[in-house]
């Protein structure tokens, strides 16, 4: 391909600096060497075993690159991110199957084909934020520049469209399938047909095993929000699987039910159906997108909502017929914990025993300067009279966890606060979740991420502590004694209950067509669905999601407002989040003159947690030039702006691998960015310009650091150069990645020369490099 160059013109000087990027194909290393160092080090490989033969983790592939991707994930991130080989109970970041790399390949959340530079997975290690020690290690992971360049080899690689060659599933066609299967069937059951999409999941070119996932989570969340007497399981009426039919009346709902979910469904307004299937089953949204279903409807307060629970644990509890008070030997079993694995403080688990099957509670205690614990106050309220009020009130804990069985066998979920009120969150103050600092446990969606299949991991294979407390207990009247320990199962007795009731559970999710054992990515099937809908989003997913082709989708972007304008323009470069895409589809469906229920626009409800005490959005920097293409001779200019504070780097690597750093340079060294303010590079006032010259590509990146320390072990010499040369890129990672690189602020001399005030943040150099890149390909004709 041929090369490009741009040139840097000031008012003081002029530098030119040859610029060209080209796909090219990457001169391998021989393989055999690198794998025998690996294998010795790791033990990936004995006897001619390919890697990953364990059971679940996928094989090692055949492709030389892929193979060489492969044996750095294995040793540097398979403790956190496979199962199969992982060093603590979960895998972490809702990732678990790091070496199925065609299945990384198709995340846009990891992976933008082709330019590694954009792709998370990539800068994650490259930025220093991956590998984190794992649980059991004794030295932590590390991954050499060697390594870090096997992975950009890999992604460079990669075809830019992992789906191509899949025909596209039109809405058109979609609609059509859900016209003809409602023609053949009665018309008094039509009416009560509704209808879940996994059509974008089977656009994306998920896999077989993927989809089936996709059917059991949705099967799930039906039956964990119905009030039937059975389980149902719903029926795919396309050859694909991508289409599944729902009796509402399988799931005890009303039509009034679904429209509580229709209307706040954002994307459902892209398949038109025609009027005879509105008239047929009398709604306007016949259908709705399974992956949005998943995330949406397992959250309060809509799950609460379309599950009709009251709002309070006092009605919650009548409508099951359970008075907490009645502490007959019997009527209650229980055991105490003086932590758990989420809980900050004390948890009191207790079971009840229901029409239905069960009813757990898990009551917490956070941790209260000058409060007695838990335990203390237990033995207090056992005798009797000198129990104050207060006691008893101390007694409710700070939370209440409520996980109790549906009469068709599936749990359902309820978290109240001390008061007794419904609430959709737990504070921080009383639950964690080490996987998600910061993040609030939230009522049902939480909790099915670890108990979706029963309670069996409530106690966490914990002996009672309470109970051991309580029979070492002196000062207790006897009789006192003997009525708490009654309520102490022995283990063999709690284990039975718990295998009772994840039994009761197997029963009905095996009527429902769902293996509670199926893991897609190490995840359970619907924390795994939502994850997928969670992801950041892709040019051609957006399309798909709109019923457009990608070069329509750039066209009404040209044409719409700033918001859309800007979503559209950034994702010909690298994918965009989910709320970003969500945002935009009410311009995108008016401007095709799409309605939504009743005529009216859509709207895209914010689904937020009850108070602000939830965990911060990660460092995200937008990097974008004013447009992706250019002629020969254009001037080039960018945007760049960030959600926090930062200083920011911007270089540009040419065609044959070398870079150059654009920002911070001679003219503009202040590189601190103020978070939520847009900068433009060059400035307005600068006196440089960057003109391209030859034809070809090339990538910008732009990187953005919460200290003003060196990135990537770039060092400023403004007084011999005013753009800072790398030279080989490649070359110069391998030689900076393994050092100690220091601060590589710009020269105090460079600074005073432009008269600018280096900006502040609470940077210390004492604290972690916190950093977000990223990255824009353009194209010079």
């Amino acid at each position: 391909m041929a090369g490009q160059q741009s040139d840097i013109r000031g008012a003081r000087a002029l530098a030119t600096q040859g610029h060209r990027l080209a796909w090219r194909r990457l001169v391998l290393r021989r393989l055999a060497p690198w794998i025998a160092a690996a294998t010795g080090a790791v033990g990936l490989m004995v006897s001619g075993i390919a890697l990953g033969q364990e059971a679940g983790v996928p094989p090692q592939p055949t492709d030389p690159v892929a193979a060489k991707a492969y044996g750095v994930f294995a040793q540097a991130c398979a403790g956190c991110h496979q199962i199969g080989r992982l060093k603590s109970g979960r895998p972490s970041g809702n990732l678990g199957n790091i070496l199925d790399l065609a299945s990384v390949a198709r995340n846009p959340s990891l992976v933008v084909p082709g330019n590694p530079d954009a792709s998370q997975l990539y800068t994650s290690i490259q930025s220093r934020a991956m590998p984190v020690e794992a649980p059991g290690d004794t030295v932590p992971p590390e991954i050499t520049s060697t390594d870090l360049l096997i992975v950009r080899d890999w992604i460079e690689q990669l075809p830019p469209d992992p789906c191509a060659g899949q025909e596209r599933v039109a809405a058109g066609r979609v609609a059509e399938r859900v016209g003809t299967y409602l023609t053949g069937i009665a018309p008094e059951r039509a009416a009560k047909m509704r209808f879940v999409s996994l059509v974008p999941l089977r656009n994306g070119c998920a896999p077989p095993e993927e989809m089936e996932a996709a059917r059991q989570a949705v099967a799930l969340l039906l039956n964990a929000l119905s009030l039937a007497l059975e389980p149902t399981k719903p029926v795919a009426i396309d050859p694909d699987g991508a289409i599944l039919a729902i009796d509402l009346s399988t799931i005890g709902w009303t039509a009034a039910t679904w429209e509580k979910l229709a209307q706040r469904a954002p994307a459902s307004v892209f398949t038109v159906f025609d009027d005879s299937v509105k008239k047929t089953t009398g709604t306007e949204t016949p259908m709705i997108n399974g992956d949005w279903f998943a995330d949406a409807a397992s959250r309060a307060p809509l799950y609460y909502e379309l599950l009709g629970l009251p709002d309070s644990l006092p009605a919650v509890l009548a409508s099951l017929r359970l008075d907490l008070t009645d502490l007959r030997r019997g009527a209650a079993e229980r055991i105490g914990l003086r932590s758990s694995q989420v809980a900050r403080g004390n948890r009191l688990l207790e079971r009840r025993s229901i029409p239905n099957g069960a009813a757990w509670f898990s009551t917490e205690f956070a941790p209260t300067a000058g409060r007695p614990d838990m335990f203390d106050l237990v033995i207090a309220a056992a005798n009797g009279g000198t129990a104050s009020e207060a006691t008893r009130r101390q007694l409710q804990g700070d939370a209440t966890l409520l996980h109790f069985d549906l009469p068709n066998g599936f749990p359902a979920y309820f978290v109240a606060n001390p008061s007794g009120a419904r609430v959709n969150d737990v504070p921080l103050s009383v639950l964690k979740d080490d996987e998600h600092p910061g993040v609030r446990i939230a009522a049902a969606q939480s909790c099915m991420s670890c108990h979706a299949s029963a309670p069996v991991a409530l106690s966490h294979g914990r002996p009672d502590d309470l109970k051991a407390r309580i029979a070492s207990e002196n000062a207790l009247p006897k009789d006192a004694k003997e009525r708490l320990l009654a309520l102490h199962p022995d283990a063999p007795d709690w284990q039975r209950r718990l295998d009772e009731d994840h039994a009761r559970f197997v029963r009905a999710a095996a009527a429902a067509g769902i293996d509670p054992q199926l893991r897609i990515g190490g995840l359970e099937v619907l924390p795994a669905l939502v994850a997928r809908y969670r992801r950041d989003v892709s040019a051609r997913e957006l399309a798909d999601l709109v019923d457009m082709e990608v070069k329509s989708l750039f066209e009404i972007g040209r044409s719409g407002g700033a918001a859309l304008a800007d979503v559209v323009e950034r994702l010909k470069y690298a994918p965009v989040t989910r709320a970003e895409v969500d945002a935009i589809l009410p311009e995108i469906a008016a401007r095709r003159g799409l309605k939504g229920p009743a005529g009216g626009g859509i709207v895209v409800p914010a689904v937020a947690s009850q108070t602000q005490d939830v965990a911060p959005a990660r460092m995200r920097l937008v990097l974008k030039p004013e447009r992706s293409g250019f002629q020969s001779g254009d001037l080039l200019t960018m945007a760049a702006r960030t959600n926090a504070n930062c200083y920011l780097t911007v270089l540009t690597i040419d065609g044959r691998g070398r870079g150059t750093v654009l920002f911070p340079n001679e003219f503009e060294p202040n590189n601190f960015v103020e978070a939520g303010r847009e900068i433009r590079i060059p400035g307005e006032k600068a006196p440089y310009q960057f003109r391209l010259r030859e034809k070809g590509y090339e990538t910008l990146i732009g990187i953005c650091s919460s200290t003003p320390k060196a990135v990537d072990g770039i060092k400023h010499e403004f007084e011999l150069q005013r753009f800072t040369e790398l030279g080989d890129y490649r070359a110069f990672l391998n030689r900076n990645w393994d050092r100690d690189v220091g601060d590589s602020k710009p020269k105090p001399k460079a600074a005073r020369r432009n008269g600018d005030q280096q900006g502040s943040i609470d940077a210390s150099t004492s604290k972690p490099d916190v950093q977000s890149r990223s990255a824009a390909r353009i194209s010079i004709d």
